[in-house]
């Protein structure tokens, strides 16, 4: 009987053991909320859930780069539209600058504003993200964009690579343009030019828009004095009188103005315009045979491609009467890259250029959007089956304890009872 008694013992504590431990087990499910505490509890559930869960790890990644994407690009978006505004601004000082019945505080206070819009314009070319990163310096977002030198020049410090994201495993979205291109490629009949070149172009055709124009006239006589060159330099503009108009197209130097005076002479009959020149002031005197109007246009100066402030080479027009006397104030005829109407189209040309800019940039962010929506619907896909592998059914759970603790306690008494009966109690 002792023998018995020691087995059923034995044997009734280990089945308290396995109980216990599952009682534990359902204790540590219900805790964590997990169908499994260990992947030996379920094999092929945890491999599955491990697929899924790497999956949705990525897809989560996904949506954070679209949504890093889309950030740059509303900021794209939003300098761009502002560089826009700046740019049409300044179309319009421009053209009130070049109307002469604005006085020199008028257009001092132009001037003061262009300066001003100009160097907003930098500030925006130098946009960054919450990040600190350069939103059009290319590959090289850890640096601003555009440098101003102590010339006042401003140059692209960047690179001409396009920024990136991975929104899925097969697409990838600019989230960055390069400035060279966007602000330093903007193509004008002069060639490609950078948006600061042609802002700059703009501040000094108004600085000299009351001094200069690319047209004088004069009635019937007129004198002229040019700044040229010490070397040989390609002049060409148009000479019309009451015969007609041609165009003169010379080589000019200091040294040979007087060969202007002979090329205008050889087209008197085609003009009615004769020419002198006096060698010790060093002007031309035009006098128009029939009294008609003395007219010259359409300047063109070899190696003048932009506005300055302060015009190296021009032709000083001024009207006089018969008797020498001079006729209101003398007017600079300078290149037609000079004056405003040049400026004024290559901010026009500017404006369609960072237009098509934002073309792009609103491609690049519909496609943000249509994948952002779609991640996001993969995204509760896959959360869901995470969940239905992962998860714990808590409520089965908690009656399945309560179950398993019943049992047990009603287990335990027994076993006291019985632990309790003596070998008569048996032989009754």
């Amino acid at each position: 009987m002792e023998v018995s008694t020691k087995l059923f013992n034995a044997q009734a504590i280990k089945n308290f053991g396995k109980i216990n431990e599952e009682i534990q087990d359902t204790q540590a499910k219900i805790a964590s909320g997990k169908s499994f505490l260990k992947a030996s509890d379920d094999p092929v559930t945890a491999s599955n859930l491990s697929a899924k869960r790497e999956q949705k790890i990525l897809l989560e990644r996904f949506v954070k780069n679209s949504n890093t994407a889309k950030t740059r690009l509303d900021l794209a978006d939003s300098g761009l539209n502002q560089v826009i505004s700046v740019l049409t601004r300044f179309s319009e000082i421009s053209i009130q600058a070049a109307n002469d019945t604005y006085g020199v505080d008028d257009r001092l206070a132009m001037v003061k504003e262009m300066e001003e819009l100009s160097t907003l314009v930098l500030e925006i070319t130098n946009t960054q993200d919450a990040n600190g990163k350069s939103i059009f310096a290319g590959f090289k977002a850890a640096t601003s964009a555009f440098n101003k030198k102590l010339d006042g020049s401003v140059e692209y410090v960047g690179d001409r690579g396009k920024h990136a994201l991975q929104v899925s495993e097969n697409m990838k979205v600019v989230s960055g343009l390069d400035g060279g291109t966007v602000f330093g490629a903007i193509k004008t009949e002069d060639g490609r030019k950078s948006i600061f070149e042609i802002l700059e172009n703009s501040i000094n055709a108004a600085k000299t828009a009351s001094q200069v124009s690319s047209k004088g006239t004069a009635p019937a006589k007129a004198e002229l004095d040019l700044a040229v060159s010490r070397n040989p330099q390609n002049w060409s503009f148009d000479l019309e009188g009451s015969e007609g108009k041609i165009n003169i197209d010379m080589k000019l130097s200091q040294a040979s103005l007087s060969d202007l005076k002979d090329e205008i002479n050889l087209y008197t009959d085609k003009t009615g315009i004769e020419a002198s020149y006096d060698d010790i002031t060093k002007k031309i005197t035009l006098s128009e045979k029939f009294a008609g109007a003395i007219v010259i246009s359409n300047m063109n100066i070899e190696g003048v491609t932009t506005a300055s402030s302060d015009p190296e080479f021009y032709m000083q027009m001024e009207s006089i009467d018969g008797e020498g006397n001079k006729i209101g104030y003398p007017r600079q005829i300078v290149d037609k890259d000079q004056v405003m109407s040049t400026s004024v189209g290559d901010i026009k040309k500017s404006i369609n250029h960072i237009s098509n800019q934002l073309a792009f940039i609103g491609a690049q962010t519909r496609k943000t959007d249509q994948q952002l929506n779609f991640l996001g619907e993969r995204l509760t896909i896959v959360t869901g089956e995470v969940s239905e592998l992962g998860d714990a059914d808590l409520t089965k759970l908690v009656t399945d304890l309560q179950a398993t603790i019943v049992n047990r306690d009603a287990a335990q008494a027994a076993f006291v009872k019985i632990g309790q009966q003596s070998l008569f109690d048996f032989l009754r």
